[in-house]
Formats: structure tokens, sequence, C-alpha cells
């Protein structure tokens, strides 16, 4: 008869390993979205170039010029770079049955795995060419081992909570925020509880700030420029409806009095602290905040339900888990549902038997990074520009005024747009649009044009 308690003692392993297959499932699949097709052109520019391109734009370099490295050893592709986000993922479910199981038990490792794979986008999340993997186990790290050194003192967790904070900064605007929600708490409750620690965070303080100096400038050119004309333009429903279920959890899990206690205190200000101060800034300034954001304080979040979790009965840290496990298969089905949509596919097989490699693309809106990667032998003319369109090195932008005199009357063209993006009027007054052809990529639906001249 198997020993129940060596099964036990094992679970955690298994959860890891069931959980990462999930992911793992998910990233054979050719569909790019607008901020991907972004990601996979500017990794092809050189370093200096990289992060040239990112100083005019929201991101700080550590993810791409990773990713670029990642690519360089192993090739440029969807699947190489699905696997790198993968990677991030697994890494947020192996601080579970490592560290989390080391210090805090079995069961609290348990829940946690279940919780991160549980919630809803989790999985979307971990196989997007996007930096939000790699953002939350740095920022589940920084804040494990915060904890960790202000409950013991030790040394050497001080250190991982200040070089995963620093990694955690240079990853996401977002997650420096975090961090910074992070530091702020470990300052306060030093200062209070255990003040002849004092010099030892000061320094932790000073060498984190000088290990980010070399990002400050370029942060604050970002910032001013984003108040200026980031392209949100009013507050996100979804973002507040994340906050209102994040104080309702923090709310019912504070009102047990046994989990009134440092480690649960201090998850809930950090799940609660980002998206206090995205808000605000949204409120009181500018719209600046979304809901995709807050993502990387996932992995605090699901250690904040373990936490809660720990001290109620058997029977229901039994039903939890069951729920849970139902919520990640129902979760797996979906993203699978969703990371293999055929409408990409579909349409490029239907389009491609139109298209030749002399026919020009023009775009009103962000879909010309999406066929730009899909075609990117041929002409695309985008009608706006910023800064940052450096990274897609086959568009070229011009006024939108411009587009007889760039395009000859025996051209093919095709005008491709968002079905929410209005037709602009240059185009309607200088073309006869004929809707050929439509598809959905991530969450929007483009639709295909052909335009002749009037």
């Amino acid at each position: 008869m198997i020993n129940q308690k060596f099964l036990y003692n094992k679970l955690p392993y298994i959860i890891f390993s069931v959980l990462s297959l999930f992911s793992m499932c998910l990233i054979f699949n050719n569909n790019v979205w607008f901020d991907e097709a972004y990601t996979l052109s500017l990794i092809r520019h050189n370093y200096a170039e990289v992060i040239e391109i990112l100083k005019t734009d929201m991101h700080p370099p550590l993810y791409f010029i990773s990713l670029k490295f990642f690519c360089d050893i192993f090739g440029y592709s969807i699947i190489v770079t699905k696997i790198f986000s993968m990677l991030g993922y697994t890494a947020t479910l192996l601080i579970g049955c490592t560290v989390i199981k080391k210090h805090f038990k079995t069961e609290v490792s348990i829940i946690y795995m279940l919780t991160v794979g549980a919630i809803p986008m989790s999985l979307y999340f971990s196989v997007q060419q996007r930096a939000y993997s790699w953002c939350i186990f740095f920022v589940m790290l920084c804040f494990i081992e915060a904890l960790l050194y202000i409950e013991s003192m030790k040394m050497k967790h001080c250190i991982l909570f200040v070089i995963a904070g620093l990694l955690s900064a240079y990853n996401h605007i977002y997650a420096l925020i975090a961090v910074a929600v992070i530091f702020a708490f470990v300052n306060i409750y030093i200062f209070i509880k255990k003040r002849n620690h004092i010099m030892t965070i000061l320094l932790c303080d000073f060498l984190t700030v000088i290990g980010y100096s070399l990002w400050i400038l370029p942060l604050l050119d970002q910032t001013k420029s984003a108040s200026d004309k980031f392209w949100l333009t009013e507050i996100e429903p979804l973002s507040v409806q994340v906050f209102i279920n994040g104080v309702v959890a923090s709310a019912a899990i504070l009102a047990k009095k046994t989990n009134r206690k440092l480690p649960v205190v201090f998850a809930v200000v950090s799940v609660l602290g980002v998206q206090v101060i995205g808000l605000s800034v949204t409120v009181f300034i500018r719209p600046l905040y979304i809901a995709r954001y807050s993502v990387v304080i996932l992995g605090i979040f699901a250690i904040l339900i373990a936490f809660g979790v720990k001290n109620t009965s058997s029977m229901f840290k039994r039903i939890i888990c069951v729920l849970l496990c139902v919520l990640n298969i129902y979760s797996f089905i979906s993203s699978v549902r969703f990371e293999y949509d055929d409408s990409m596919s579909r349409f490029l097989n239907r389009f491609s038997e139109k298209l030749s490699v002399s026919d020009t693309f023009i775009y009103c809106d962000s879909s010309f990074g999406i066929i730009s990667y899909y075609y990117p032998d041929n002409r695309h003319l985008c009608t706006y520009n910023q800064a940052w369109f450096a990274a897609f090195s086959n568009i070229e932008c011009i006024e939108k005024d411009s587009i007889t005199k760039e395009t000859n009357p025996d051209d093919t063209l095709w005008f491709v747009k968002n079905t929410s993006t209005k037709t602009p009027k240059c185009i309607k007054n200088n073309y006869e649009c004929d809707l050929i052809d439509s598809f959905k990529c991530d969450f929007n639906t483009f639709e295909v044009y052909s335009l002749k001249p009037r």
C-alpha cells in the first residue's frame, strides 16, 4: 500500500508538472496579435537598437534583451518565444514546490500553485510573447524573499529580495510599482518593529536605486510622453472590477482573526497597493492603468489566498482544492480553444490566393503590426506615426492626405482596420471600399477592404 504521507508530500511536484504541461500545450500555434508582433519585430534589431527603441516606448529593456539572447541561441520562431514566456510561468509555479513548500508547508504550496493556474487569463499570459510571465515570477520572488527577510533577518533573503526587485523593475513599469510597494512595506515594518536593522534596509534602498539608475532618465522621459499621448482615454471598467474583487477577497481573509498576521497583511498591501496607485493615477492625472497590468501581482494574490485558506478546517481546504482543480481544467480548455482559434489561419489561406507580393497595404490603426508580420515582403503604409514604430522595419509612416501621392492608380491596394476603428475621410473620399474578408485576432476583429480610386 502506498504511504499517504509520501503521496501528500509529492503532490506539489505533481501539480507543478501538470500545470506546466498545460502551458506547454499552448505554444504550438501561429497566432500573433499586435503587441506580440511588436515583440517579434523588435528583437530582430541589434541590442543597441532594441534599447534605443524601448526608450521611446513604455517598456524597460530586460525582457526584450533576454528574449533576444534566448532566440540567438535557440532560433527566432514563435514557438521559441512562447517557450521563453512559458519558462517564466513554470518558474512562478516552481516557487510553490520549493521556497513556499520549505518555509510555509505543503498545504500552502498546493493551494498557491492551484490558485496560480486557476486565476482567469493565467495560462493566456503564460504563453504571451510579452514580459508578463517573467514579471509575475520576479515580483513574486521579490515578495516572498522580502517576507522571509523581515521574518528571519537573514542576509541571504535580503540579497535575493533586492536582486528580484531590480529584475522586476527592469521588466515592466507596473512591476516597478509593485516592487516600490514591497520596499515601502519592508522599510516601514523595519522602522517600527526592528529598528536595529534600519541601516541594512537603507543600504538595500540605496543599492536598488543605484542599480536602477541606468533606466531612471528613460523612465522619466517615458512617463512624460505617456502623460501626453498614451493610447488609453478613459477608465477601463475591468480594472475597477478587478480591484473590487481584490478588496472583497482581502476583506474576507482578514475577517478571520487568525489571518491578521504579517504574511497576510503584507500580501494584502502588495496586491491592493499596485491597483490603488494605478487607479489613482488614472482618476486624478490621466488614464494610464488597465486590468492587464495588475497581472504582475498574480503570484502574490495566489499566496494571499493560500495564507487565507491555511487556517481553515480540513474539509474546507479539500473543497477549495477541488474547486481550484475544476477551475484549472476549465481554464485549460478555454485557453486551448482561444489559442488554437483557426480564424487567423483560415483567413491567411483564403487571402494569400488573392495577394501578390507587389500589393500595398494601408492602415489607420494598429492592424499594421499584425499584417506586416504575416506579409513582410509587401509594402505597408501607416497613416500615423509614433517613435517606437521604428521596431517595425517594413512599415512606412505617411501623412493621411498623401496616400494618393504615395501610391499609383494601377497599384492593388488593401485597407485593413479594426472593426472598432472608423474609416478615415482620406480613404472614404479617395477610394471605393469593398469589404473582402475579415478575421479575428486575440480579442479583436479586423476587416480587409479592396481600394479602388474614385
